[in-house]
């Protein structure tokens, strides 16, 4: 008895491995194929350059079959969903798996660029591809079958968001008590 459910177990273990492969849409997780480089501007007034390694820009995928539905696109085998943009405005995170999506078919996707570890403080891009389907025994370098991501065009311009000095939260805040004061 204990055979015959070890063997089951085994057997549906190899049967959602494939059901796997088959089932979830990949694409690439880099901006090189595409050559558009996520910009950075140090201030709002400054000009916008490939984003430098001092500026900690990271960015982070979603996709989903509809923009309702956008959930982290992940790094195939990991979960990794936030990957770091190098010193001149690239990223490379291998082949992520699209949640939600069917190989092949047409998902939604989502770029957000964000400085430090903060993605909801984020400049974003939305688009629709097609995805594909990688199978990774054994892998292939590059995989095939993995569509490139296609990052817009206009890309994507991360700013330092200004932080308010304490002269002027001091001003609000006194701004503030006496308006309450008044009534």
């Amino acid at each position: 008895m204990k055979k015959l459910a070890l063997l089951a177990a085994i057997t549906l273990m190899g049967m959602s491995a494939s059901c796997w492969a088959a089932v979830n849409a990949t694409v690439l997780l880099n901006n090189y194929d595409s050559n558009i480089p996520i910009l950075y501007m140090a201030t709002p007034t400054s000009t916008a350059v490939p984003a430098p390694v001092s500026a900690n820009v990271n960015i982070q995928l979603l996709g989903g079959p509809d923009a309702a539905h956008l959930l982290p696109v992940v790094v195939a085998g990991g979960t990794t969903s936030i990957i770091p943009v190098d010193g001149v405005g690239f990223f490379d995170g291998g082949v992520g798996v699209v949640p939600g999506v069917t190989a092949g078919a047409t998902a939604t996707l989502q770029l957000t660029a964000f400085v430090g570890n903060n993605p909801s403080a984020a400049f974003q891009a939305t688009w629709t591809q097609a995805t594909g389907k990688w199978d990774d025994t054994p892998p292939a370098s590059p995989p095939s079958g993995v569509p490139t991501l296609a990052v817009p065009a206009g890309g994507i311009t991360v700013g330092a968001v200004p932080e308010p000095s304490t002269i002027a939260l001091g001003l609000l805040g006194l701004g503030a008590l006496l308006i309450r004061r008044r009534k």
